[in-house]
């Protein structure tokens, strides 16, 4: 009797777990992109339920960006897009901020991206020990050597990690896709395949 009990138990908890943790990442999103949204519709109007701000703030929030696009796909829209750019250039730290984002902004929504499209293995943190990690770019130093630009996600969050810049010749890479990895990754392993592209 107590062996089923444990039986469902963790069977209930790995299946809601998963639901869970994408429910609460859904929700914390949704929170932070419409929170401007909302700020605005509840300093302007008295609106009883909670429920209904936050629909409208929704349907503002989706609008905005939207207009955002059309606006900006425009010539004049684009004038005055690369006018305020020039202004936050200006700014010195908010300018190094503004840049940096927009690099990675424009690195992953290039029709061409090379960002996060190619997983490799490497040695890290020592020799005999192996990694995954995801090709952000690459770049050669001053001898002509090609090196991948290298995020290395942790686990099992990874969107905190390390930037690294690896020989191309020091790598194994994978036919693994990105997607995969991140699921090993989040798993801490356990949903690795049985069998790995080590060499």
């Amino acid at each position: 009797m107590i062996k089923k009990l444990r039986y469902y138990f963790f069977v209930g908890l790995f299946s809601i777990i998963p639901i869970g943790v994408i429910l609460f990442l859904v929700k914390w999103i949704l929170g932070l992109s419409i929170s401007p949204a909302k700020s605005i519709v509840s300093s302007m109007f008295s609106i009883p339920h909670e429920s209904i701000t936050w629909i409208i703030a929704f349907v503002l929030t989706i609008s905005f960006i939207l207009l955002s696009g059309y606006l900006i796909s425009s010539f004049f829209g684009r004038m005055l897009f690369l006018e305020i750019e020039k202004i936050i250039s200006q700014v010195p730290v908010v300018n190094t901020l503004y840049q940096t984002v927009k690099s990675i902004t424009d690195s992953i929504s290039s029709k061409d991206k090379q960002a996060f499209s190619k997983v490799v293995l490497i040695e890290y943190p020592r020799k005999g020990v192996w990694t995954l990690a995801m090709v952000t770019g690459e770049s050669e130093n001053q001898d002509g050597k090609k090196y991948y630009h290298l995020y290395l996600p942790t686990t099992p969050n990874p969107t905190s990690g390390y930037m690294l810049y690896v020989a191309v010749d020091e790598v194994i890479e994978t036919d693994m896709g990105s997607e995969e990895a991140i699921k090993i990754i989040i798993s801490g392993g356990t949903l690795s395949p049985d069998k790995n592209e080590i060499k």
